[in-house]
Formats: C-alpha cells, sequence, structure tokens
C-alpha cells in the first residue's frame, strides 16, 4: 500500500514530462486539452510512455493512440501542477455567456455589423485578437443560448448585423446553429440579422483530412458527457447528415482541431471566414429566409 502513492507520481512525472515535450513542440503559447490531443493524434513519432507497476518505469515507447485520449485531460493539468507546463497554458470552459463587443473598425457605411457565436468558451482567447482586429462582436454560451443573448442580440443590431456562427461537427453540435437561428427568428422580428454557419462541416474535414475520435474519447477530454446525452432524433440526424459524405457517424470533429489542420490556427480559420463571406444564409430576417427552408448541411460547406 505504502508504494502506491510512489509509483503514482513516478507515472504522473512521466505522463506529465511528456505532454509537456508536445506542447513545446505544439508552438502555441495557450491550448485546450482537446487542441493538444488532435496534435498528439498528427504525430508520427513513437514516443508515447507506458509505464509498469514498479516504480512507474517504462515499458514501452509507441504512438499515441486515440485510446490514450482518455486521459489527457489528468495528464495536463498534473503538468500544469507539476510545473512542466505554464499555469495559464491550458484554457478551459468559462461558466455562462459572454460577450466581447468590439467597435467596427475598417468596415464602410452601410456594411453590417458582425457578430460571432459559439457554445465553447475555452477558445475565446484564440479568437479575440482577430475579432477584435476586425471589429467583430465575439459571443459564447453555454449549449443553447438563452433568451436574455438573444434579447442582447436584438438590443445591439439596430442596423443590418450578420451571425456568423461555429459549432463541433457532432450529434449535439450540428444543430448548435439551427438553434440560434430559430432563437433569432423568435426574439428578433422586424430587424434586419442574417445567420450562416461556417464550420465545421463534412467538406471541411474532408478537405483538411481531420482527425475523427469517437464519442467517448472526446467527451473524456471535454469531462461533461454532453455528447452522449444525445436523443435517437439527434442521432438519426447526425447520420443523415454524415452519410453523403461517407464519415463515421459514431465519431466527431471539434473546433479545436482547426489548430492543428488550419495554417494560422483557429485564429486563421476565423480570419479566413470574416474575410469570404460565402455561403448560403441558414437565416435572412430581411430576406424571408427561416430555418427549414435551406438545409443546415448546405450552411457553410
Amino acid at each position: 500500500m505504502s508504494e502506491k502513492p510512489f509509483v503514482e507520481t513516478e507515472t504522473d512525472r512521466t505522463k506529465s514530462k511528456w505532454v509537456a515535450r508536445t506542447f513545446k513542440e505544439f508552438g502555441r503559447p495557450r491550448i485546450t486539452v482537446k487542441a493538444l490531443f488532435y496534435y498528439a493524434m498528427s504525430r508520427k513519432a513513437a514516443d508515447y510512455p507506458i509505464c509498469g507497476g514498479f516504480v512507474g518505469e517504462i515499458r514501452i515507447m509507441r504512438s499515441y493512440h486515440e485510446s490514450d485520449g482518455e486521459r489527457l485531460a489528468k495528464w495536463v493539468h498534473k503538468a500544469r501542477d507539476l510545473g512542466y507546463i505554464g499555469k495559464d497554458a491550458v484554457l478551459t470552459e468559462v461558466p455562462g455567456e459572454n460577450v466581447f463587443a468590439a467597435e467596427a473598425k475598417g468596415r464602410k457605411d452601410g456594411q453590417p455589423r458582425l457578430e460571432l457565436w459559439l457554445n465553447k468558451s475555452a477558445l475565446n482567447l484564440l479568437i479575440l485578437p482577430v475579432c477584435e482586429k476586425m471589429g467583430v462582436t465575439l459571443v459564447s454560451v453555454e449549449e443553447r443560448p438563452s433568451d436574455k443573448a438573444l434579447d442582447d442580440l436584438c438590443l445591439r443590431s439596430e442596423g443590418p448585423s450578420e451571425v456568423l456562427c461555429l459549432s463541433d461537427l457532432s450529434p449535439r453540435g450540428i444543430g448548435f446553429c439551427r438553434d440560434l437561428a430559430e432563437g433569432i427568428s423568435r426574439a428578433c422580428p422586424g430587424k434586419y440579422i442574417k445567420l450562416r454557419r461556417i464550420g465545421l462541416t463534412p467538406s471541411q474535414i474532408l478537405k483538411m483530412k481531420i482527425f475523427m475520435p469517437p464519442w467517448a474519447v472526446s467527451t473524456a477530454l471535454f469531462g461533461a458527457g454532453a455528447d452522449l446525452k444525445i436523443s435517437r432524433e439527434e442521432v438519426v440526424r447526425y447520420k443523415k447528415y454524415l452519410k453523403p459524405y461517407n464519415l463515421d457517424a459514431r465519431r466527431m470533429a471539434e473546433l479545436d482541431a482547426l489548430e492543428v489542420y488550419y495554417p494560422g490556427g483557429l485564429a486563421g480559420f476565423v480570419e479566413a471566414a470574416l474575410t469570404d463571406q460565402s455561403g448560403e444564409w441558414l437565416l435572412d430576417l430581411e430576406g424571408g429566409v427561416k430555418p427549414g427552408q435551406y438545409d443546415v448541411d448546405k450552411a457553410g460547406d
């Protein structure tokens, strides 16, 4: 019994040192656990330590496997607690709804004001510099926007506004932008608001060759279990959504992956989307387009 804490401590140190080396190699000043997971899966190096029960010695070294992700959050936080990575290196979810208002810098008169909405607050600090540079208001909510968040959007939208929506490619995630569009349609009658989804979409997954982990691994990394508590309707819809692309509906992809798979990371992806402004509108209150007239599959693809 007295040896077990020592063994666990040695294993903690070994795994934490691997986290620190991989974090340094990744080259990002701050990360989410999920972003590190996607980076680890993209590596070819066979340097992940598998420890034994005798004082935590390394038995073998091998390539990182998706199943290793189920304990990555533990090792990342151990690495932080042991001082192998900085105290502020790991970005985590912030409860509640967060609004980072921005002035419309560099936008010509008559151009609509822009907002970017997502339901993953851990990514806020990765996106905020781009939003501030381009005069875009950033809004993060928990699973779904509250009535207050929608009412506040209506108040901010004195003139034409465009909302860009980001969500995971998952059974729960693909419904976020449609729910937001429906909420705006109910809450903001008479306002000139448009909404389109900029990612993640199946075609983006295929184009960037983004790895899709199983739901269980992703949920372990997130720690909340939200995507395991999905309805049959959500599963059926997700399968239908992925079928034309020949993607496995037992797997998902998260916005964090863009830190690895897109040049310039998530911030680069957002900046490109804000500059491009192409794609079909899921919602256009002025033009009469409301959720249901366009399939969510088309939005942002």
